[in-house]
């Protein structure tokens, strides 16, 4: 029996003495504040790329520090920032940090460090240094150097000192080119690598070393690029040179490509870059048939047996030819977005010709799955399109027929035009709770050819009926 009590004593002793080392302790300090007792840069003067080389030392002889936090700013733009452990009532830091040379970098601009210690009971102590100035490397000369093959080193001359930029003119280079852009080049007028080169970074343009990435500029709208423009201060690029004339004349078959690569889906169809001119005539060649039956009403005006008026605005587009249905697709190209155009993809319409055909699912493969809007005023768009309306075979109350306004040829989420709120001419509907598309009730059989009009300006949604 004693055994069993001593044993039982035993157990409740460590029962308790568990508890107690496993008690939450919090120790609580007096109300303080840390100083910053030392704040120090070396350098009073800097070239960006250069480093700053940072002495700090805080405390707190009430409350143990916790950290250090250092901010490195220049033109309101933080450059570098880190937090750092302090421990104790006293701690010192030594810390170095490269200023960057990158765009909008100001000559002579104040190099400020923030300073924020806080000790462990979260009280805070801020502080800024401001002791040294940035300033922007010297550049005598400025280099385009084109990629082996693409094209002649040029010189660019600074033509506003005080933007600074710089341009050349009178180049032979092709509509695309990648390139680098130098301070120095060699005898052989290839970069000189000792000095500033300038190439692609991300998605935009910074210094660059040997293994860096070389910049691509392009314009299809021009016959060649003959003028280059560089902003040393924003880090950006433009193109320039004489445009292209717009085309008199298309032969369906020698200027457009079979199968062309821009589509997912290219069978059957020939395709390529065309650059129309607003209100100029076009003659067609390879287009059989009734030809206002053959191209986008939308695009064209048929003039005549074998002309058309282009109607959209002057510049390059996309032209797809689909053999099979001897139809000629318009469409911007596909990296433009709203408000230069307006994109329709949905289910149950088609091209506005015969032999007609309709989408069957949402895609963005080929011109068979979406349609452009083209821009006919400020926020007015039009679209024509073969629709048909079938009740659905299940309960819902909208029928087959359902389609929405795209700001971007593809899946874009969050960028879309809803009709929940426009003025939607019956029968066709744009009700609230179906994510904005356009429908019609289920029961309403509706078949035909319909030149849409979407004003953005007006919110409202009409139509008119061309058979």
């Amino acid at each position: 029996m004693k055994k069993i009590i001593k044993s039982l004593f035993t157990i409740c002793l460590l029962t308790i003495f568990w508890a107690c080392t496993n008690e939450d302790i919090v120790v609580r300090y007096a109300a303080s504040t840390p100083k910053i007792d030392t704040a120090l840069v070396n350098e009073t003067t800097i070239t960006y790329g250069d480093s700053i080389h940072l002495k700090v030392a805080v405390s707190d002889m009430v409350a143990p520090l916790s950290t250090l936090k250092i901010r490195v700013v220049v033109n309101n733009e933080i450059v570098a920032s880190e937090t750092v452990r302090t421990k104790g009532n006293k701690s010192s830091i030594n810390k170095v940090f490269r200023v960057p040379f990158v765009a909008n970098r100001p000559h002579n601009a104040a190099v400020k460090i923030y300073l924020t210690s806080t000790n462990v009971s979260g009280i805070e102590k801020d502080s800024i240094l401001n002791a040294t100035t940035a300033k922007r490397p010297i550049i005598n000369e400025l280099y385009l150097v084109p990629d082996f093959g693409q094209g002649a080193t040029s010189k660019l001359t600074l033509v506003n000192a005080d933007s600074l930029i710089y341009k050349a003119t009178g180049l032979l280079l092709s509509t695309s080119f990648s390139y680098k852009i130098a301070t120095k080049i060699n005898g052989f007028k290839r970069i000189d690598w000792t000095g500033l080169v300038f190439g692609k970074v991300g998605d935009g343009i910074g210094l660059v070393n040997q293994t860096g990435e070389s910049i691509t500029s392009s314009d299809g709208s021009l016959v060649g690029i003959s003028i280059f423009t560089f902003d040393a201060l924003q880090f950006k690029t433009k193109v320039g040179g004489k445009l292209l004339e717009p085309v008199k004349t298309l032969d369906i078959n020698t200027d457009l490509l079979a199968s062309p690569t821009t589509l997912n889906n290219s069978t059957n169809f020939r395709g390529g870059n065309v650059y129309f001119g607003e209100n100029v005539e076009v003659t067609f060649t390879g287009i059989s048939g009734n030809l206002a039956n053959q191209i986008s009403p939308d695009y064209f005006q048929v003039t005549g047996a074998n002309t058309a008026k282009f109607l959209g605005k002057t510049g390059l587009y996309k032209a797809y030819y689909l053999t099979t249905a001897n139809f000629l697709y318009i469409e911007p190209l596909p990296e433009t977005l709203y408000p230069d155009v307006l994109w329709v993809c949905g289910s149950n319409y088609g091209r506005p010709s015969l032999p007609y055909a309709t989408t069957s699912s949402w895609n963005w493969n080929s011109p068979l799955d979406y349609y452009p809007c083209r821009l006919t005023a400020p926020g007015v768009y039009q679209v024509t399109m073969y629709c048909k309306n079938e009740p659905s075979t299940d309960t819902n109350i909208y029928g087959k027929l359902d389609f929405k306004f795209f700001h971007k040829r593809g899946w874009w989420d969050g960028h879309e035009t809803w009709v929940d709120d426009y003025t939607v001419q019956a029968p066709f509907l744009g009700p609230k709770g179906v994510g904005g598309n356009v429908k019609v009730m289920s029961a309403t059989v509706l078949e035909g050819v319909y030149k849409f009009t979407l004003d953005t300006n007006a919110k409202t949604l009409k139509y008119e009926k061309l058979n």
